[in-house]
């Protein structure tokens, strides 16, 4: 599930060139008791699997609040537990589609539906330069794109089932005229509203506003996974719906961005909180989003262990304290070269959110937990903050049971992942996948000489 709150945690290092990137975890996750778990393969080609990686591959940036400091001792998820979760389901020719599904009509009798997607950030925290405007919502048919690539060669459809908002009562609710200064003006209360295919209905809950008053109001994520376990086509092997509404579970969040049962192989996830005109609010530090994340500077000023989950200051830094930098990745450097030349806009930003929440959520529907091992796509996340820090690739551990329930080639893989990210101008992601194959084939050919 990706359950997010605010995160008080936001970057000291205002301006920052990331010159220096690094693999390490940060100083303060042996402070909160985070040690990396050493993944044991199952023996396949005769290489180390740590060995061969660790130097690619960066180590979960484990910063203040952040999940894995938070629950520090989340158990790791091996391939070879994977393969033998007897709960887990496979992939057969009688259900290999993954589905995508969004709602895409609000009947008339509850069209007010529409505004409550709409965030309210008027009276909010912005940037002096930061004017709220309203990027084009992520295009489901680039989700299809992206998730073809990533879990290539399982085909992705659509879902072709029509969606609707309705309401769940036939008739309308009865008009209430308040009194005093207010008489005048007339105030409908709103109808209980449903999802609707075009034969069956389900109720959807709500709550106004949400507790942080950014959005007007909330849909219950329960009832929006039952709606998607109701309308999962037979040949499916998972279905995921797509909202533009928040989305809340209990009473204790404040916001959910997602979730997924896996045993059901449905997923919801709601694009509202991904808006990049949000950020701000989110705290959601850009500079440092994925691949400047691993900038050094910024692992040593955010992730200090003194500082008790809340930033410091780099003049007040113990030299004694400061993370070395340690050997970066061709990849790694790559994806921020690239990045650096081509950042991504608003849209696609957004765009690129949903693409990696979709991802991880349908990852828990291929019976991946989140990952302990490495900076992953697959990692659990605790606010919007950390979001935009991880990295939208799988590590090669969480890789291996996607290429496993897929029977993908891990190349193929990565070069349908390349030919999206040009095809969308998305540098960093390009900048990676090109650093992995350059990796892969010096593999091969050091391999070819050895023999």
């Amino acid at each position: 599930m990706t359950t997010f709150s605010s995160s008080s945690v936001e970057s000291t290092v205002k301006d920052c060139h990331h010159a220096t990137l690094t693999l390490k975890s940060s100083l303060y996750a042996t402070e909160a008791g985070y040690k990396a778990s050493v993944h044991k393969p199952v023996p396949t080609k005769g290489e180390e699997f740590n060995d061969r990686y660790k130097s690619i591959y960066p180590a979960p940036l484990a910063l203040p609040s952040d999940e894995l400091t938070l629950d520090p001792k989340c158990p790791p998820q091996s391939v070879r537990s994977w393969q033998r979760d007897k709960d887990r389901n496979a992939v057969t020719p009688q259900r290999n589609v993954i589905y995508l599904a969004t709602p895409t009509g609000i009947d008339k009798e509850v069209d007010y539906i529409g505004s409550w997607a709409r965030p309210n950030v008027s009276q909010q925290k912005q940037t002096t330069t930061s004017k709220y405007s309203t990027p084009p919502l992520p295009d489901i048919q680039d989700v299809v794109s992206y998730l073809s690539a990533f879990y290539h060669p399982l085909p992705v459809n659509i879902c072709a089932v029509p969606l609707a908002f309705t309401s769940w009562v036939d008739t309308p609710a009865p008009t209430k005229v308040s009194s005093g200064k207010e008489r005048k003006r007339k105030r409908t209360t709103p109808n209980p509203i449903a999802l609707r295919t075009e034969s069956s209905k389900t109720q959807i809950r709500t709550r106004s506003p949400s507790p942080d008053g950014i959005f007007p109001t909330q849909l219950n994520l329960n009832d929006v996974i039952d709606f998607a376990i109701d309308i999962l086509p037979t040949d499916a092997y998972a279905l995921l719906l797509i909202v533009s509404h928040d989305l809340f579970e209990d009473d204790d969040d404040v916001f959910v961005c997602g979730r997924a049962y896996g045993g059901s192989r449905v997923a919801v996830i709601s694009t509202a909180r991904y808006n990049p005109d949000l950020d701000d609010i989110h705290n959601v530090d850009r500079l440092h989003a994925w691949p400047a994340s691993h900038c050094a500077e910024y692992i040593n000023t955010i992730g200090n262990p003194t500082s008790s989950l809340q930033p410091w200051s780099r003049k007040s830094r113990p030299k004694s304290q400061s993370q070395s930098p340690s050997f970066t990745s061709l990849p790694l450097q790559s994806a921020l070269s690239s990045h650096l030349e081509r950042p991504p806009s608003s849209t696609l930003l957004w765009l690129i959110r949903t693409c990696q929440t979709s991802a991880h959520e349908l990852g828990h529907c291929f019976g991946l937990d989140h990952c302990v091992y490495y900076a992953c796509c697959m990692q659990g996340s605790a606010s919007l903050t950390e979001d935009a820090r991880q990295p939208p690739y799988l590590c090669p551990v969480c890789a291996e049971k996607v290429l496993s329930a897929t029977r993908a080639e891990s190349e193929t893989r990565m070069g349908k992942l390349m030919e999206v990210a040009v095809g969308w101008g998305w540098g960093a992601l390009q900048g990676w996948c090109e650093g992995v194959l350059k990796v892969a084939e010096r593999q091969k050919k050091d391999v070819g000489t050895k023999s």
